[in-house]
């Protein structure tokens, strides 16, 4: 989900390994295709995930005939799993889909409810003080090929600290245009909320290869237990 981060699995897979070796149990929000979800399956991690979209889920279902990672339809932050699990994770600026302070608070309740004795919850995000200071909305244009474009719009609502982007691609036939709406949430504001609901804040780094947090960061991966 915008706005865009770079995709870096293999650095995602390594520090999740690092984080939380194998054998073990992880719940995956906004599980999508299996990005994430299959290579930990194949290094031998029981993985289960939740996720909004039947196109997502099938797609998965396409590239998991044997059925090692199990995933069902639905919203992670009303809908538990009656499970414990070692390690939660929810990347890709997910965690900003719930649209309210309450959803937020609701999906970290349900983290807590749901993380082992000495389990781990991973949170990737963007930062978002540059976009929470836009007066007006913004354009860009991403190049997608030879033959297509996209182009991203964002508005935001500084008062509820919304962000609707609008992604239109170009590429010669019908245009094709979707819309997300995400809550984003400061850093130091996240970690009250997890405070709230009984998570501490472990660590906290700009990317998944580990680069330091510093002001000039875009985005951050944030540890809590």
């Amino acid at each position: 989900m915008y706005p865009h981060i770079e995709i870096d699995t293999e650095a995602t897979i390594a520090l999740l390994t690092e984080l939380c070796p194998a054998p073990a149990r992880v719940l995956e929000f906004g599980i999508g295709t299996g990005r994430i979800a299959l290579p930990l399956a194949a290094r031998g991690y029981e993985v289960y995930g939740i996720d909004g979209s039947p196109a997502m889920l099938t797609k998965l279902k396409e590239k998991d005939p044997d059925g090692r990672v199990s995933a069902e339809i639905g919203d992670f932050t009303t809908q538990g799993t009656g499970r414990e699990f070692d390690l939660i994770v929810v990347v890709l600026n997910t965690f900003f889909s719930a649209v309210t302070k309450e959803r937020q608070l609701s999906c970290l309740k349900l983290v807590r409810e749901q993380l082992a004795p000495r389990g781990r919850f991973v949170v990737e995000v963007f930062e978002p003080t540059p976009f929470h200071s836009l007066e007006r909305p913004s354009l860009t244009v991403r190049h997608l090929g030879c033959n297509a474009i996209m182009l991203d719009t964002i508005s935001v609502d500084r008062s509820m600290q919304l962000m609707v982007g609008v992604h239109t691609i170009l590429d010669g036939g019908v245009p094709e245009t979707t819309q997300h709406v995400m809550r984003y949430a400061f850093p130091n504001e996240l970690d009250l909320l997890a405070e709230a609901c009984g998570l501490r804040l472990e660590q906290r780094w700009g990317d998944f290869s580990k680069q330091a947090f510093t002001a000039a960061s875009q985005r951050h991966v944030s540890v809590y237990v």
